[in-house]
C-alpha cells in the first residue's frame, strides 16, 4: 500500500497560520511539538511532519484501516532529513520526506519487492481539467507506458470506502497508487512490482 503527500510552501505560507493559538496542541503529539521547537525551521518542519501524518494516513486507509479525524492519533517519528516512521495504532510504516524548494513531498516506502515511482508536476493553468483530471492524465500515461496498456481504458473509481481503485475497462487492475494536490503541485506515488504483467 502506498501514500503520499505534498505541501506547496508558497501556498502554505499565504493561508495557513500555524502560529495561531491550539493549533500545534490539536495536531502534533508533545514529541512532535518538541521537534519543531527545536529546529532551526519550524515552518519547514512543521509542514514535513504534517505531510508525513497525510501520506501515513492514506496508506492506513488502504491497508482497511478505519477513517478518522484526529491527527493527534499518527505518531510520527523523523529519523533524518529525508525519512522518518509513523504509527497509527499496530499500524507502521517507513516515510520518506523530501524538502524542495518549493514544496514537500512525503510517501509511505512500497514493498521491497517492488520499484516505486513518484513524480510531481506544476498544474497548468492553461488547461481546463481541473487538478485532478490532470493528475490522472498523467497517471494513466505513465501506466500506458509502463505496461503496454491502452491510456484510453484507463480509469479512476472510489470503492465504498471511498478508496480510489484503478480499472482497465471493467476490470480493476492491482497497483497500489496514491494521488495528492494542494496549492499549484500534483503528485502521484506508483508501486511497480517487478513482476510486469498486471493482475486483474
Amino acid at each position: 500500500m502506498i501514500g503520499n503527500d505534498i505541501i506547496d510552501l508558497a501556498y502554505t505560507q499565504k493561508t495557513t497560520n500555524w502560529q495561531r493559538r491550539g493549533f500545534l496542541a490539536k495536531v502534533f503529539s508533545q514529541a512532535e511539538q518538541e521537534l519543531i521547537a527545536e529546529s532551526k525551521e519550524p515552518f519547514l518542519m512543521v509542514w514535513r511532519l504534517w505531510s508525513m501524518k497525510e501520506a501515513a494516513y492514506k496508506s492506513y486507509l488502504q491497508k482497511g484501516g478505519t477513517a478518522f479525524n484526529s491527527p493527534q492519533r499518527i505518531e510520527v517519528s523523523v529519523k533524518d532529513l529525508n525519512s522518518g516512521k509513523a504509527k497509527i495504532g499496530d499500524f507502521h510504516c517507513g516515510i520518506s520526506s523530501n524538502n524542495r524548494p518549493n514544496y514537500i513531498l512525503s510517501y509511505t516506502q512500497s514493498s521491497a519487492q517492488n520499484s516505486q515511482i513518484n513524480e510531481v508536476f506544476k498544474i497548468s493553468h492553461k488547461n481546463s481539467s481541473t487538478p485532478s483530471a490532470q493528475a490522472y492524465k498523467k497517471l494513466f500515461k505513465r501506466i500506458a507506458i509502463d505496461w503496454r496498456l491502452d491510456e484510453s481504458a484507463l480509469s479512476i473509481k472510489k470503492d465504498r470506502a471511498r478508496i480510489p481503485q484503478l480499472y482497465l475497462g471493467s476490470q480493476k487492475l492491482d497497483l497500489d497508487f496514491s494521488l495528492s494536490h494542494h496549492g499549484q503541485f500534483v503528485a502521484f506515488s506508483l508501486a511497480k512490482p517487478a513482476c510486469t504483467e498486471l493482475k486483474t
